[in-house]
C-alpha cells in the first residue's frame, strides 16, 4: 500500500524523480537505503560494513555498476533524495564465453513504488549491458518481506528475462 506522501506527489513531483548513475557523494544515502532494505528482509548487517561495502563497489567502476533513482529539488538533500537503487556486478562466464551480470540489488523505497522507478533503472542497466557487449544478465527473485515477487517477475519478463531451471545455494561465512 501506498503512503500517503507518494499518493500526493504532483506532477512536478513525478517530473523530479530522476535516474542516474550513484557517484561518491552517494555513499551514504546508498548504504542507508540498502540497509533499510536488508532490514526489511531480516537480515541485520552492521551499516558500518554495508557502508564499506559500498564504498568498495562505487570505486570498482568497471566490474559494479549502482544505479540511484532520485527525488529531485527536496529540503536537505543537495544532490536528491535517494529513494531507490540497483547494483549490478560484471564478471567473466566460462558457460557464456565472456563477461555477464548479475543484479544483485533493485529496490525502490514503499512509498515510491509504482511510479516506474525500478523500470527506468533496469533500462537503464539494459542499456549499460548491451552497450558493453555482456553475454547474459542474471537475476534472482525471491519472497520476502516488503518486495512482491509476482510483480518483479513482471517486471523482468516483459523485458526479455525468462526463468532458467536453477537451485540457488549459499554458505554464510559469518563472523561474529
Amino acid at each position: 500500500m501506498l503512503s500517503s506522501r507518494a499518493m500526493d506527489l504532483t506532477d512536478a513531483d513525478l517530473a523530479a524523480l530522476i535516474i542516474r548513475r550513484v557517484m561518491p557523494v552517494d555513499l551514504r544515502a546508498t548504504a542507508e537505503l540498502l540497509v533499510s532494505e536488508l532490514k526489511q528482509r531480516g537480515r541485520e548487517l552492521d551499516p558500518a560494513a554495508v557502508r564499506n561495502a559500498v564504498q568498495a563497489t562505487l570505486e570498482d567502476a568497471q566490474g559494479v555498476l549502482v544505479i540511484g533513482a532520485y527525488h529531485e529539488n527536496q529540503p536537505g538533500f543537495a544532490h536528491g533524495k535517494m529513494v531507490g537503487v540497483l547494483i549490478m556486478t560484471v564478471t567473466m562466464s566460462i558457460e557464456h564465453a565472456g563477461e555477464v551480470g548479475w543484479i544483485e540489488n533493485l529496490y525502490v523505497r514503499a512509498d515510491y513504488r509504482r511510479r516506474g522507478l525500478a523500470e527506468r533503472m533496469l533500462r537503464q542497466v539494459l542499456t549499460f549491458a548491451e552497450t558493453r557487449g555482456l553475454r547474459a544478465l542474471d537475476l534472482e527473485v525471491g519472497d520476502s518481506d516488503g518486495h512482491d515477487p509476482e510483480a518483479a517477475a513482471h517486471l523482468y519478463t516483459k523485458h526479455g528475462f525468462r526463468k532458467i531451471p536453477s537451485a540457488r545455494l549459499r554458505r554464510d561465512f559469518t563472523r561474529a
